[in-house]
């Protein structure tokens, strides 16, 4: 059977058991919603915040969907792993931090898709240089992130019979080396995130495999279930692009789309325009040390985008974010203003990150922007 096939039997597949077991996926929220997240709250004496988080993902029904299916819908243990599921993100994903950048990963644009309608991610291999710790914390910070995306395009297709649940990966093994390889984070992601986030993946291909890469594959195809080496393909050129088409591929791979580096990105928006003030001095803090000096949002861009150029102004000068989100913002702003950047950005973005307590104890003043932003 070719790669079409194969994944069009899979989509079939994987579309005939959604449409069986969506209304029992309901309950099944219902359930969790009602009965499991107060039990969890109360062993665990959950703040709002935290209760308010975690059911937006117990709400999530793509994502319950594929938990359930890897629990091949039998509801006391769908129950019971989604329940360690929500204990585990609980200690792994809050306090949240803000998001940033995937290294390495890019997301095609929306409307970008493979035959089946399934959104694309590219993945580069390249040596990283950091912890171990660090890694394995950007990894499941990563998972989140697409998971969140994957959610937003489930959402918004509405009532479509064939709802994305699930990407395709093009792999990218150009810059792969046995330096680049840690076996033991390749194993632990495969044990720790992978089931948290099962089923999101429909297939993977290697892009730029050649011989030398064989040492390499022979070791990691050990590791993986024989149901994960059956999404795994090793197209030529010519058949990635008969594939995709080259509408849906950036001419990185043969496409007629604008190479990576100049792709929308919708897991990594790009920033808004920035620009410095007429007065050459530095900025100073306001005398009220909860108190922040805030430009109006532009019309011309979105709250999401300045989030984004707040979070990067942020990151480039601290190794991570803090654990308290209100203090969080206001190292960004400060960050923002003490290099003399204004940002334009909503206040209404800005109070979502706090609780009511800080919301009610924190005052804005709002200034006039001095110069239209370009």
């Amino acid at each position: 059977m070719d790669t079409r096939s194969r994944l069009q039997t899979n989509r079939d597949a994987l579309l005939e058991q959604y449409h069986s077991n969506l209304e029992d996926i309901y309950t099944l929220q219902d359930t969790l919603i009602r009965d499991i997240l107060p039990s969890v709250t109360d062993e665990l004496a959950l703040t709002p915040e935290v209760q308010e988080w975690a059911k937006e993902w117990l709400s999530d029904t793509s994502s319950m969907f594929r938990l359930a299916r890897r629990n091949k819908f039998t509801r006391s243990f769908s129950l019971e792993a989604i329940q360690k599921t929500l204990l585990w993100r609980i200690e792994n994903l809050w306090p949240l931090e803000f998001p940033s950048p995937i290294p390495n990963l890019h997301c095609l644009p929306s409307d970008i898709r493979d035959p089946f309608g399934r959104p694309i991610l590219v993945l580069e291999v390249t040596p990283v240089d950091q912890p171990v710790d660090s890694q394995k914390r950007a990894i499941i910070r990563a998972f989140e992130q697409l998971r969140l995306h994957l959610r937003s395009l489930y959402d918004s297709s509405e009532d479509d019979a064939r709802p994305p649940l699930q990407y395709v990966v093009l792999l990218d093994l150009a810059q792969l080396s046995l330096q680049s390889i840690n076996i033991d984070l390749f194993t632990w992601s495969i044990r720790e995130v992978i089931p948290r986030y099962s089923g999101m993946i429909a297939a993977v291909f290697m892009l730029n495999y050649s011989w030398t890469h064989s040492g390499l594959w022979s070791v990691f195809k050990r590791l993986l279930p024989e149901t994960a080496l059956s999404r795994v393909f090793f197209p030529s050129n010519k058949e990635l692009v008969e594939y995709f088409s080259p509408a849906a591929l950036p001419q990185d791979y043969g496409g007629n789309l604008p190479s990576l580096a100049l792709l929308e990105d919708p897991v990594r928006p790009l920033p808004p325009p920035v620009r410095e003030t007429p007065d050459s001095s530095p900025i100073e803090p306001a005398e009220n040390s909860a108190t922040a000096t805030l430009n109006p949002p532009s019309s011309s861009i979105s709250c999401v985008e300045t989030r984004s150029s707040i979070f990067s102004t942020w990151s480039s000068t601290q190794e991570r974010p803090s654990p308290n989100a209100y203090d969080f913002v206001l190292d960004a702003l400060a960050q923002t203003y003490y290099s003399r950047i204004t940002t334009n950005f909503c206040a209404g973005c800005f109070t979502a990150y706090l609780t009511q307590k800080q919301r009610t104890s924190f005052s804005f003043k709002i200034y006039t922007p001095l110069a239209p932003v370009q």
